[in-house]
């Protein structure tokens, strides 16, 4: 991969963004002992090597854990959101929001998908239920 510095953090997150941009949604892949990982990291958190390269993810995963937000840090935000911990199909999670979904039929275990959407004038990866 490309070597990065402490100093230079950006770099570990540009091709994140810029994949997300094309609506695709990848994630560190360790090319010694193939983790998959999130977030970007200078090194593997599984064996610490620097040799890894994004991949890109099916977006298919389950709500591992949620929390529903009452109260929103700006107005922009809507009320209330779902904020997700998702186990993503490749075995590594991340964190995101939930969309288009009652928050009162979140579960834990439910089947979801990757959706691009913009919000705040940058383009987010979020997630819908598979069954919406």
């Amino acid at each position: 991969g490309e070597s990065v510095t402490l100093g230079n953090l950006e770099a570990l997150t540009k091709k994140f963004w810029n994949n997300v941009n094309e609506g695709k949604l990848v994630r560190p892949f360790c090319a010694e002992c193939e983790t998959s990982f999130f977030s970007p990291q200078i090194l593997c958190p599984a064996c610490q090597s620097e040799n890894w390269e994004f991949q890109e993810s099916s977006g298919n995963g389950t709500i591992y854990s949620f929390t529903i937000v009452h109260r929103p840090p700006e107005t922009d935000f809507p009320n209330p959101y779902i904020i997700i911990d998702v186990e993503m199909e490749e075995g590594w999670r991340m964190y995101s929001r939930l969309i288009d979904c009652d928050p009162l039929s979140v579960q834990i275990d439910q089947s979801v998908k990757v959706v691009f959407r913009e919000f705040q004038g940058r383009v987010l990866p979020f997630f819908q239920l598979r069954e919406c």
